[in-house]
């Protein structure tokens, strides 16, 4: 026998050995039994090559087969441990655990592949969307309306119509007396099914970490400033839009910020002496701090320009003759606090003070229209915007043409007869029955300034008197005494969610309003209580459906009439639906 072949073969078969075992525990930590065409290709190839003989080989192979099939029991067994061990059960499915930084390399690779198919594909792109996005806040509300206001038969035909007068005027008061009439309000024929709408559009801006800025458009018929109601038709005309808003403003500290521009009412009010769409134009400042644990308290102060004269008016004087620089602003203060008093009940009420200056007009000194001219000292003084209800009298002391001194031209504009210092108490209280919310309002209001004998002693000669506001009579010609009043209040109850947001959300309302003439300032107020103004009282009552997210549908009934002066009775019947995002 060959020496050196047989210790040949000796060495490989030892080395087949030692693959064999080393094979062994690997397959097992492996959790996989050995692959037994793997060691028999390589059995093959030995024989092919001549290192063993067939028979030899045949003896690796089953003792490859018998090694693989005890390796086979023996992982069984510790599987069988295993389960035995951690509570697992006949069908239960094991999960291998995969470490923290494995799970961070496959989270790494899935967001670099998501990259490179955006990437490529173009349908995204990293910090495409720049980063002052975040910073910008969109809203918005769209309303359908439709109204039906409706006139008591016995109301008084012979309303004249004061703010129409100022808008078209000036009127010659004189030509009365010849059959032409100023402008009549309407009094008796009802108006139904008037359809209208408004809409908003918003932006709000988060300039830095103390800076914010915001922007709104808004509908509205025209530059009123208590609606934005756009009325349809007009011949399908299109309709118009509007700078509804515009600010800025600065929070240095958490509990204190100051706006300026054109924004909506900063003060807790209702309705009773500012139309819910009333935004302020001028400079406010806010603050709010804690008086107790359950106790917050708030203040509102601010500055608010109402009226300037014109730079150039009047436009045919001399520069020694242009009218003086008499600003009409809003000076205001409120003070409030709301009280917490538990999880459901929450209490609030403000006292505040309204200092209208220079809102009062006043005659003019004697001016000779007969010469041509046509202006007078005190235009100015006509109010910008009015509705009805204040006292109002006749701005221009015009002398008599001396050539007809029966019979000459007195074109008239009307100025306010009183000031307006307004102190107002408003509260709220909030609470549940069950889990129904409900709300209390109680408003209150007097006009500090008001003085009745004032309006009749102020100039001679019978000048500078009230041409409204008289008791009823059966000819346009005659009146019976001047009645006014300081005092205005409203008290409301809520049933319900007072702000339905949501499908099923509801609430019903109920409540009554009081406004003499001189109370508050007609051009400011709710424009649907009575059409508008001073001198009503009356009912309001209202309901609120959700049918949608952000959508609800709403009906409202006001039936007012006048407190003083000729009957004026008016309905007005509301049926909207609103949405808002």
């Amino acid at each position: 026998m060959d020496v050196s072949r047989f210790s040949k073969q000796r060495a490989l078969c030892l080395a087949i050995g030692l693959l064999l075992a080393g094979a062994a525990p690997a397959v097992l930590a492996q959790n996989a039994a050995p692959s037994p065409n793997a060691t028999i290709n390589l059995i093959r190839l030995m024989v092919k090559k001549g290192l063993i003989t067939q028979a030899d080989a045949d003896g690796l192979i089953a003792e490859a087969n018998a090694e693989a099939t005890q390796a086979q029991k023996a992982q069984a067994s510790q599987s069988s441990l295993a389960a035995a061990n951690d509570g697992a059960q006949p069908g239960d499915v094991r999960v291998p655990y995969v470490p923290q930084s494995v799970r961070n390399e496959i989270r790494e690779q899935v967001k670099q592949e998501v990259i490179a198919q955006a990437r490529s594909e173009h349908w995204a792109q990293p910090d495409a969307l720049p980063a002052w996005l975040d910073r910008i806040a969109w809203s918005g509300d769209i309303r359908v309306r439709d109204e039906g206001r409706y006139f008591s038969r016995g109301n008084s035909p012979y309303f004249i119509d004061y703010a129409a007068l100022n808008r078209g005027g000036p009127f010659d008061v004189n030509q009365i007396g010849r059959g032409v009439n100023p402008p009549i309000a309407n009094s008796q024929q009802n108006r139904p099914n008037i359809l209208s709408i408004q809409a908003h559009l918003g932006v709000d801006v988060k300039l830095g970490d103390t800076i914010a800025a915001g922007i709104r458009i808004g509908s509205g018929n025209d530059n009123n400033p208590v609606s934005t109601t756009q009325a349809l038709g007009g011949g399908l005309s299109k309709k118009n839009l509007w700078l509804d808003r515009a600010w800025l403003r600065w929070q240095p500290v958490e509990w204190g910020a100051l706006t300026a521009g054109r924004f909506a009412n900063p003060f807790f009010v209702t309705d009773l002496i500012y139309s819910p769409e009333l935004n302020f134009d001028g400079i406010v400042g806010q603050g709010h701090w804690k008086l107790a644990s359950d106790i917050d308290g708030f203040v509102n102060a601010g500055a608010f320009p109402l009226q300037y004269a014109g730079n150039d008016t009047p436009s045919q004087a001399f520069g020694y003759q242009k009218n003086r620089s008499d600003q009409k602003w809003l000076s205001a203060v409120q003070l409030g606090a709301h009280w917490q008093i538990d999880e459901d009940m929450r209490w609030s009420a403000a006292l505040a003070y309204y200092y209208y200056d220079k809102m009062r007009g006043r005659l003019s000194e004697p001016c000779p229209i007969y010469t041509g001219i046509n202006f007078c000292s005190t235009d100015d003084d006509a109010p910008r915007y009015m509705q009805k209800g204040n006292s109002v009298f006749l701005l221009r002391n015009i002398v008599p043409d001396p050539s007809s001194l029966g019979n000459y031209a007195q074109p008239q504009l009307v100025g306010l007869a009183y000031d307006y210092h307004l102190l107002n108490l408003t509260t709220q209280f909030d609470f549940a029955m069950g889990s129904t919310p409900v709300r209390v309002q109680a408003d209150y209001v007097r006009n500090l300034a008001y003085h009745a004998k004032d309006a009749f002693q102020r100039y001679p000669d019978g000048l500078g008197q009230p041409v409204n506001n008289y008791q009823a009579s059966s000819s346009p010609s005659e009146s019976g005494p001047y009645k006014s009043g300081p005092v205005g209040w409203l008290v409301r109850g809520i049933l319900g969610n007072p702000s339905p947001m949501k499908a099923h959300d509801w609430n019903l309302a109920f409540g009554y309003k009081y406004l003499q003439p001189d109370a508050v300032l007609d051009g400011l107020t709710d424009p649907n209580f009575h059409l508008g103004g001073t001198n009503a009282k009356g009912f309001i009552v209202s309901a609120d459906y959700g049918i949608a997210e952000r959508t609800w549908l709403t009906a409202r009934y006001f039936s007012a009439k006048q407190v003083f002066g000729p009957p004026l009775s008016i309905d007005v019947v509301q049926l909207e639906i609103n949405s808002k995002f």
